[in-house]
């Protein structure tokens, strides 16, 4: 597996690791709001599970780039979603009383909801950039599955297309 892949699988990865880490910082934000909090997981869980496919998507590009070279656009713009509504909830300014919730404390250092969420945009950018960045090889062109990376159409004298009129 080349670097490309290898930063494609790992950027897939991250973003099975961000649905999780996402959906825990969403409950904290609730519970610290006064609520109870878990009522709302399914409700994340039912809006949220469409960011998967990036992952899902991610992955087959790594293992199968050839076959599934066809999905980047389709990750690029999801990914680019998931950039957009982290800008609209910054410029909306519904963040609020996130950033001042303490998730970890280590000594005098503590690690807030506010920086976990900065964090989580500059690896979902960078992976964005990755995605971005993305080229197919030479091999990897032409129709899938065609043998070479060709584009799979039979070679006909023009006398056997004639026939076929």
């Amino acid at each position: 597996m080349n670097a490309r892949r290898a930063l494609i699988f790992a950027g897939s990865l991250w973003e099975i690791v961000r649905f999780f880490l996402v959906l825990s910082l969403l409950v904290v934000l609730f519970r610290a709001a006064g609520g109870e909090g878990s009522w709302i997981v399914p409700w994340i869980l039912l809006g949220g599970t469409g960011n998967l496919l990036v992952a899902v998507g991610g992955i087959m590009l790594s293992v199968f780039p050839e076959r599934h070279q066809g999905v980047v656009g389709l990750l690029r713009l999801g990914k680019a979603f998931c950039v957009f509504s982290f800008i609209l909830l910054l410029s909306s300014g519904a963040i609020g009383m996130s950033p001042n919730i303490v998730l970890a404390r280590a000594g005098r250092m503590a690690f807030t909801e506010g920086a976990a969420l900065i964090a989580i945009i500059a690896l979902d950018v960078l992976f964005l950039a990755v995605l971005l960045a993305y080229r197919p090889d030479r091999g990897e062109r032409g129709i899938p599955g065609a043998p070479g990376g060709g584009t799979g159409l039979p070679e006909y004298p023009e006398a056997e297309v004639k026939d076929f009129h």
